[in-house]
């Protein structure tokens, strides 16, 4: 891969790059759902890990629609405005003191480049809980989440700068992270160490990506 000095710009997903924030959300999920039994609790956990990288809007709205069907469950019983609202409460406290990426924000005062976040968490809780952590003047390109998925993102940064995009990295640990980059055509990494995606290694593999533990391997890896 190309050396991370000669990007303009460096993209980072957020849970489980920048926040060890992964297991955290996993478990809220199937806190928030539990209620109506652990089979359909359970199918939401497996969709959401094997869907790392979409909204908790999307993944609420498939529980709605989809996993209820499967389990016959009473839609009049669920608010998923509501299932949102739990989700936001029990994800915040926990957010709040979860582990940083050290090796990343250490990293930071020898870039030259503009830093942004684009996950698929909540934009308004992720702009409160960088703020909180001290983080958010590292990024002084944007901190960018839902409801506007990562290809939305994408294509409002670079709306008028697509000649950037060749000159841009985006650092994730799921598929989804990967196809996104790919279908604007920008430079991706996979960093495992964090990541619920199981497969990450052969994945990476099979599609000529680079995959590394942690943040440090890549600088490593360049010297």
């Amino acid at each position: 891969m190309k050396n991370l000095k000669s990007y303009k710009n460096l993209i980072f997903d957020c849970d489980g790059i920048v926040l060890n924030s992964n297991k955290i959300k996993t478990e809220a999920f199937k806190e928030v759902v539990y209620q109506y039994g652990n089979e359909a609790a359970e199918e939401l956990v497996k969709y959401h890990v094997m869907n790392g990288g979409i909204s908790r809007y999307e993944k609420f709205n498939y529980f709605f629609e989809t996993i209820s069907s499967n389990h016959n469950l009473d839609k009049n019983l669920i608010n998923v405005e509501k299932l949102i609202e739990n989700y936001g409460t029990k994800v915040k406290k926990k957010l709040e003191v979860c582990e940083i990426s050290i090796q990343i924000m250490q990293y930071r005062k020898y870039s030259d480049a503009v830093w942004y976040v684009v996950s698929g968490s909540d934009q308004n809780e992720l702009l409160k809980i960088f703020e909180k952590k001290q983080l958010k003047h590292s990024f002084n390109g944007g901190i960018y989440g839902s409801p506007l998925s990562k290809d939305e993102i994408f294509k409002n940064i670079f709306k008028d700068k697509m000649d950037e995009v060749s000159k841009s990295i985006y650092i994730g640990d799921s598929k989804y992270d990967y196809l996104t980059a790919k279908r604007i055509g920008m430079d991706f990494v996979f960093l495992s160490k964090w990541s619920e995606f199981k497969d990450i290694e052969n994945y990476a593999k099979d599609n000529n990506v680079f995959c590394f533990n942690e943040f440090k391997d890549i600088i490593r890896s360049q010297i």
